[in-house]
């Protein structure tokens, strides 16, 4: 008996762990390009999750592509989530709705993301790839990173509005019929009396009245205004206020645009040991990195301010090459290299070599399962005193 108790329970808790769902709103962002080509937009897509009844569940639903809600694009989805290993895959299938400039090109994203708690924050985050939604071409790869939220920037899609049934109300039961006590053995049935429905006046409808006849009778109804400020042979123009459409200047929506990324697990739970501090007056920074030794599987991802600018990349002999344009409102960059593996000789290292204001660094630099390795860039505006 103890040991089927233990078994209900077990089985008990491997449900619960698997009944997680991830219905819902996901807002966030996704970077492209790097360097003085990087863009960012915001993300935001509506998941149905179509079943519990196995470790990897189908999705549907739609994804937004946005800088404002004038101007976006809507494309419907589908993927799979593989609760066993936190993992989504995310495929636009085709594009619902756009309302882009001429000069952009619609793409159709495919997501891979990594399902993680802060607090109580869930949260999606990794990589993409795309594809132009006409030519097939490439339209390039970069980072997700999505919240889960309880208010769309859009329309809820149907499966996340909660339509209660209506019900039809319970049939009248009938009255049982009255019987007469003094005349059991040969009882009379006495049927209650019926109260006569309430009576029903009838609805009385309105006059027609003739557009002619409405329009004197409003007249008459609102007395006229008089503006003594306009004489006579003045006129006034009844129209609606035209809506004026100012260019954005790009240092400002860049710096409302701007968020706090959140520091990635990886980081918080290594140790980050500094490795470098550069101060540089050029706003072109350029990193390369190579595998420091022998070619053996190494993989990394690299940060900068906790953002994925590289991605689970292999350390060859060729490089990596990562194009950073520092400006006023990103100054200051912590790059951290993480260690995805260990490849066959440990621990991960690596020879970094950063180009910038005419100088040459180079560095060596090793990460493991413990630890990260940080440089820190502070670009300083020439002309200015500099710490």
């Amino acid at each position: 008996m103890k040991y089927k108790l233990l078994f209900i329970i077990f089985i008990l808790i491997f449900a619960s762990a698997n009944a997680q769902t991830i219905t819902g709103i996901w807002q966030g962002y996704f970077n492209s390009g790097y360097g003085q080509f990087k863009q960012q937009f915001k993300f935001e897509v509506q998941i149905n999750q179509l079943s519990n009844d196995a470790l990897q569940k189908g999705i549907e639903g739609v994804t937004y592509s946005y800088r404002s809600t004038v101007f976006y694009g809507k494309a419907s989805m589908v993927g799979i989530f593989d609760s066993k290993n936190k993992s989504l895959t995310i495929r636009e299938t085709k594009l619902v709705e756009l309302k882009i400039s001429e000069r952009t090109e619609p793409c159709l994203m495919t997501c891979y993301l990594d399902y993680r708690k802060d607090g109580k924050t869930e949260i999606f985050e990794g990589s993409f790839t795309s594809v132009n939604a006409n030519s097939k071409a490439d339209c390039g790869a970069g980072y997700v990173y999505l919240e889960k939220v309880e208010e769309t920037d859009f329309t809820k899609e149907d499966f996340l509005v909660n339509k209660p049934k209506k019900t039809a109300p319970p049939p009248a039961k009938a009255k049982p019929p009255v019987v007469n006590p003094a005349t059991r053995d040969n009882p009379v049935v006495v049927q209650p009396k019926k109260t006569p429905p309430p009576s029903v006046t009838k609805k009385q409808t309105a006059p027609v009245v003739s557009p002619k006849d409405n329009k004197a009778a409003v007249s008459k109804a609102i007395p006229e205004k008089k503006n003594p400020a306009v004489t006579s042979k003045d006129t006034i123009v009844k129209s609606k206020p035209a809506i004026v459409v100012k260019p954005v200047d790009s240092t400002i929506e860049r710096d409302i645009t701007k968020k706090i990324i959140p520091v990635p697990d990886v980081i918080k739970e290594r140790a980050n040991p500094l490795i470098k501090t550069i101060v540089t007056n050029s706003p072109d920074i350029v990193i390369q990195l190579y595998d420091n030794g022998e070619v053996d599987g190494d993989t990394i991802t690299v940060y900068d301010n906790n953002e994925v600018i590289a991605y689970r990349k292999g350390l060859t002999a060729k490089a990596i090459t990562l194009n950073i344009k520092a400006d006023i409102f990103n100054s200051h960059h912590e790059f951290v290299m993480v260690a995805n593996n260990l490849g066959s000789i440990a621990p991960n290292t690596a020879l970094m070599v950063i180009t910038t204001g005419g100088k040459r660094y180079e560095l060596f630099i090793s990460s493991d399962d413990k630890k990260n390795a940080k440089v820190v860039i502070d670009y300083k505006i020439p002309g200015k005193d500099s710490k």
